[in-house]
């Protein structure tokens, strides 16, 4: 445990590390889960027992269509706000079985990103402005799958970003992650996962592992949390 406590540290905020941030951390969960004029709130912690915050707002405008806000953010590393949109997509088997998938795209801009080089060789690094004073954006696009029986789902997704801060080169994110969803209620669910990051540009490069925890509630505009 101690090891995967350092591994993480090292990876979230190592001593060497330069790159713009994600628009997005947070994998939030399995696919095909709100239905059409439903609004849910999304919330993970990535990284655990440290790391990231991400957050969600989906509005289910129609059947396969889901609009899209957040943030994700990580303390003195970065904080960007988002939109997308998400196409969903469930099949329903024999019995209680179902499939579902979703594919995925957007945008986000904000403030962040690390250029942390400690002998000073790389000159990107050598002024160093403050986290907060370094704009950043991107986009991304992705896919998500889940197989459910009954009110549990496996579910994996993967997503490749884009993006780019002051004075830091271009990132190019990949993640793919894999979790368990738990449906407990009507209108809540549950979900822990576990995800690969990779980031790369023209001067460094690197890959770690971190887990996901997360909630999310759904409920109607109009009726609250009535059906």
């Amino acid at each position: 445990m101690a090891r995967w406590v350092a591994f993480v540290g090292l990876a979230l905020g190592g001593c060497t590390a330069v790159y713009a941030p994600p628009v997005r951390v947070a994998q939030l969960g399995a696919p095909g889960r709100i239905q059409p004029g439903q609004v849910e709130v999304a919330a993970a912690n990535v990284g655990l027992p440290h790391g990231f915050i991400g957050s969600s707002v989906g509005y289910a405008a129609r059947e396969h269509l889901i609009v899209l806000a957040g943030a994700d953010g990580g303390l003195r590393r970065f904080a960007l706000g988002w939109v997308g949109l998400q196409v969903p997509g469930t099949y329903h088997l024999t019995g209680r079985w179902s499939v579902s998938a979703d594919g995925e795209l957007g945008a986000g801009a904000g403030v962040g990103g690390r250029c942390d080089d400690d002998d000073d060789s790389n000159e990107l690094c050598r002024e160093r402005p403050a986290w907060n004073r370094r704009p950043a954006g991107g986009g991304y696009l992705g896919a998500g799958g889940a197989l459910r029986y009954g009110p549990v789902s496996l579910y994996s997704r993967a997503r490749v970003q884009t993006t780019t801060a002051r004075d830091i080169p271009t990132t190019t994110w990949t993640t793919l992650s894999g979790g368990l969803h738990g449906h407990i209620l009507d209108r809540a669910d549950v979900f822990l996962g576990v995800t690969g990051f990779r980031y790369a540009n023209g001067v460094d490069a690197f890959g770690y592992f971190v887990g996901e925890l997360g909630l999310a509630f759904r409920f109607d505009p109009v009726l609250g949390w009535r059906r």
